[in-house]
């Protein structure tokens, strides 16, 4: 696991005063709002590793159900109240807390080396476009029974839409509609991207229903950020539908896919918004659905980045390539936090 990055871990609106349970890489955390800022500390109490979780907030502090020890938003404890106040609080009596970011609709938390200083943290990507929508976002959920390096590997896979996706997407029975051309993919730091031309013909659903024709400027565009970003957009002329999608990795079997989904268009009619919104959704999770059925059949459950030779990739599949190849990057090369003049690395 690609530990040294900002993960996004759930939706913001989804993360309130309660305390909320999160599973990240096999690990527990707790997520809860202190003065409107998300809050994420280990899950166990020092006490006795009861759920804090389980707890509840007071004052801003989160209270251990067990015991009732209250630990501020740093993770120190501040009160046990089977003592008495003249007793000292151990310093031992804490738990860890994580830096948390919120963008574009998504709570990000960082997970790796809490030495390593913030400017040699990899960057959050960069989708601008999500800041100030035109108007306030869609989103949806799936999971998955698949590792996330499947989930996103899948998510920018250009040629399986035609036999995967018959019922949710729309297909044609015309032979050369099988066919991908030979496309490029732009290589960033810790980010690759691709856009290839869309045959509008063999669609179904809410972009059909808007172009009413075909469109032969038709494109998807694919993008993958580390450590668990897939965004997608389909664009038919001005129509441009947005998407980024989060690959939560809650252990090794299971992936919960929780994306943000914007639109430029019929967007000022609030019956047919809610109309839009559901039917992307409805859409976005019947895709993964389809998906998931290969997905967790794939075998080894881990997308093999390490063992390039292990499955046959042709030229087809490019943004595959390079999706492995940003992996194996990071995967080869861990971090050092205490000599930060040396060549930035990240550990897995």
């Amino acid at each position: 696991m690609l530990k040294n990055f900002w993960y996004a871990v759930e939706l913001s609106h989804e993360v309130g005063s309660e305390p909320k349970l999160l599973k990240l890489l096999g690990k527990e955390y707790v997520l809860y709002r202190h003065q409107g800022q998300v809050i994420a500390l280990d899950n166990q109490c020092a006490h006795r590793g009861a759920s804090l979780a389980m707890g509840w907030t007071e004052n801003d502090c989160l209270r251990c159900p067990y015991h009732g020890w209250r630990y501020e938003a740093d993770g120190r404890c501040s009160h046990i109240p089977a003592d008495s106040p003249e007793t000292p609080i151990p310093k031992r009596a804490r738990v860890q807390s994580y830096p948390i970011q919120e963008r574009y609709g998504l709570v990000w938390m960082f997970v790796g080396d809490l030495d390593l200083p913030a400017d040699r943290r990899p960057p959050i990507p960069e989708f601008p476009q999500f800041e100030s929508p035109e108007r306030p976002p869609a989103f949806s959920r799936y999971t998955f029974n698949a590792h996330f390096t499947r989930t996103m590997e899948n998510g920018i896979d250009a040629a399986h839409a035609l036999f995967v996706h018959k019922g949710a997407i729309g297909t044609s029975k015309a032979p050369q509609d099988t066919e991908i051309e030979e496309y490029d993919v732009e290589m960033g730091e810790y980010e690759m991207s691709a856009s290839l031309e869309i045959k509008v013909n063999r669609l179904n659903g809410i972009m059909r229903f808007v172009m009413q024709q075909d469109d032969p400027d038709a494109r998807k565009g694919y993008r993958f950020a580390l450590p668990n970003i897939t965004y997608s957009s389909v664009q038919f002329g001005r129509f441009k539908l947005e998407s980024i999608l989060a690959h939560i990795p809650v252990d090794d079997n299971t992936t919960i896919v929780k994306s943000v989904n914007i639109r430029n268009f019929l967007n000022h009619t609030p019956i047919l918004n809610i109309w839009l919104d559901r039917n992307t959704a409805q859409v976005g999770n019947n895709i993964l659905k389809e998906d998931d059925v290969v997905v967790k059949t794939q075998s080894p459950r881990y997308a093999p980045f390490n063992e390039m030779g292990r499955e046959l990739l042709v030229a087809s599949d490019a943004t595959l390539i390079a999706y492995r190849k940003l992996l194996k990057k990071y995967a080869d090369q861990p971090i050092e936090s205490e000599k930060p003049s040396e060549k930035p690395q990240v550990m897995v």
